[in-house]
């Protein structure tokens, strides 16, 4: 494996797809349904990008975020109707923030990109 990628998802199902299409790229995935387990995840693991679900995300996780920022690549995904949790992935460090429906379409651009770095 190339590196990990930590995923912050609850709903498992979307959670496989993603893991499905990191390890076509030579990662591997870790999924985290609670912010205590992405804590977990990153004393566990050294991580080459966080994948996060803004949505569900906490309003408060600026200091989760910062214990991320420098050491992986921070990428968030929301619903397109929801614009706030946009906002706060942006101003909270994540490096791209993007539409549901866009992640998935450009997902595995992402973590080939991820995979080649």
């Amino acid at each position: 494996m190339i590196g990990t990628v930590l995923v912050f998802e609850p709903d498992l199902l979307f959670s496989s797809r993603i893991e499905s299409a990191a390890a076509r790229w030579g990662l591997e995935a870790k999924t985290a349904v609670t912010i205590d387990g992405l804590k977990r995840a990153s004393q566990e693991h050294e991580p080459v990008a966080l994948v996060a679900n803004l949505d569900v995300f906490p309003s408060d996780g600026s200091t989760v975020i910062a214990s991320f920022r420098g050491r992986c690549r921070l990428i968030g995904y929301y619903s397109h109707t929801d614009t706030r949790s946009a906002l706060r992935g942006a101003a909270s460090g994540f490096d791209e923030v993007l539409p549901r429906r866009t992640f998935m379409d450009r997902l595995n651009v992402i973590l080939s990109n991820i995979g080649s770095s």
